[in-house]
């Protein structure tokens, strides 16, 4: 599996990870259940780890590693390469978002 490819599934498997606080919120919308979001409150420091652990890896295979020879000029284009990026740093935005959003709005609804 390529670089390029390997860290566009990275960034996503991350960015659903760190959806932890969000996906209980949309399911929440689409079933209208209420208890179900609490079944996710004792894993969510589990994954949060994951996330920023998914983060490190990714930042690590984006900007960490030397550049190599490329074998498929197609996976290699500066294109491609700027669009892993925006999605691991978009990815990266939104984890922190959703790490400390509820603690925002729990300051703020007070």
């Amino acid at each position: 599996m390529q670089l390029s490819r390997l860290t566009a599934i990275g960034a996503g498997v991350t960015a659903f990870l760190g959806s932890c606080c969000a996906l209980p919120l949309m399911l929440l919308g689409l079933t209208g259940t209420i208890g179900f979001a609490s079944a996710f409150v004792p894993y969510q420091k589990y994954f949060t780890v994951a996330t920023f652990a998914l983060l490190g890896t990714a930042f690590y295979l984006v900007y960490g590693r030397k550049p190599t020879t490329c074998e498929n000029p197609n996976l290699c284009n500066p294109k491609t390469q700027g669009i892993t990026k925006w999605i691991l740093w978009i990815s990266t935005l939104l984890a922190i978002i959703f790490l400390i959003g509820p603690y925002l709005i729990a300051k703020f609804m007070r």
